[in-house]
């Protein structure tokens, strides 16, 4: 009986492989070494190191870990990752990685960067709501800025100052989350309650802040919910620049996503919009689009910020599934998306590269 019941497990994992979408897709870059996450099912993600120049793939990471959130250490000695809702470092030197247990309880970690090796900076909970903390590889942990009744999420350190994002119903009467855009001194000897206001997006829902500057940065626009019954979800990106002493906000386009890559089900992506986020290339926004290609398969564009135009990548026409967005590593923009079995796979390159 209990073989009888093994056997059944094991044939109900069989068929959710052979029916899950499998994506291939760059998160970091080492010179010529291109790391690339393998998804073969919605729970189950593998880590690879791929070689621009000998074109060999191999497994860096056991099977047993999903990395999620994965970050170069600043001086390229390992790597970061989450790996159900748990901070591990992984030293290229060494065989397996090495969980970071800390002082009081942190979860939902995310938008992680380091500052040098052994210390790094999030957005994460150990309460109600979220807040930014330092954190450092020996365990030790320090809240940057936090207030009960608020998230401060998706952190940015550009030399001095810290951008953040602030999510909060304290400021409409209706009860809707507002979402503003603030800045403080990064500061590790006290906590900052809040800091000054940069830009108010009122109730319109915003994530992944990127910073490139001082005084300028960019952010996502997302709907407050995502309607499971329709086909495609819309985003838009806006750009926040500092003139003066003031700062303004403008709309630079928008895009669409199919919703089954967000929802629950065979073809989610287990890291959701991460692959799939606009990514900044000198004076170029890449990013993907499903809205001209039928069946809703994602597309690659860049939005150049000089003459404020939108051009589509002339790339090899898959057989089916999406294009994600492209990573740069030396002169060529690598692009994942669907996987395509290919006898020759580890001998081949596991992406569309092309020249920026």
């Amino acid at each position: 009986m209990r073989l009888l019941r093994c056997f059944f497990y094991f044939l109900l994992f069989y068929i959710s492989l052979l029916q899950a979408t499998e994506y291939v897709y760059p998160v970091a870059c080492n010179k010529e070494t291109i790391f690339y996450i393998h998804q073969h099912t919605p729970t189950n993600i593998e880590l690879f190191e791929w070689n621009t120049s000998t074109h060999k793939s191999e497994q860096i990471l056991w099977s047993l870990f999903n990395p999620a959130g994965l970050q170069l250490l600043p001086d390229n000695s390992g790597f970061s990752f989450i790996d159900n809702g748990r901070l591990r470092i992984k030293l290229f030197q060494r065989r397996t990685p090495k969980a970071i247990d800390f002082d009081d309880p942190l979860f939902n970690i995310n938008a992680l960067h380091w500052i040098d090796e052994h210390t790094c900076y999030c957005s994460g909970q150990s309460s109600d709501n979220f807040s930014i903390f330092q954190l450092h590889d020996d365990g030790t942990m320090h809240c940057l800025v936090g207030e009960k009744g608020k998230d401060y999420m998706y952190p940015q350190k550009v030399d001095t100052l810290l951008f953040y994002i602030e999510r909060s119903t304290t400021n409409n009467l209706a009860g809707d989350l507002c979402y503003r855009i603030m800045s403080c001194m990064y500061q590790t000897d006290i906590s900052c309650a809040s800091g000054a206001l940069i830009i108010d997006f009122q109730d319109k829902p915003i994530v992944f802040l990127t910073m490139t500057s001082h005084e300028q940065g960019f952010a996502l626009e997302h709907p407050r919910s995502v309607d499971s019954d329709s086909q495609t979800t819309p985003f838009s990106y806006h750009r926040i620049i500092k003139n003066g002493d003031s700062w303004s906000k403008n709309l630079l386009f928008s895009f669409t996503i199919p919703t089954n890559l967000l929802l629950p089900g065979d073809l989610r992506l287990y890291e959701s919009l991460l692959p799939l986020l606009p990514r900044i290339i000198d004076n170029k926004i890449y990013f993907v689009d499903c809205a001209k290609n039928s069946p809703y398969g994602l597309e690659p564009y860049y939005y150049d910020l000089a003459t404020k135009l939108i051009t589509k990548i002339a790339v090899p026409a898959k057989k089916q599934g999406h294009y994600f967005v492209p990573m740069l590593c030396g002169k060529k923009l690598y692009c994942g998306g669907t996987f395509q079995a290919n006898k020759n796979q580890g001998e081949k390159e596991p992406f569309i590269s092309f020249l920026t």
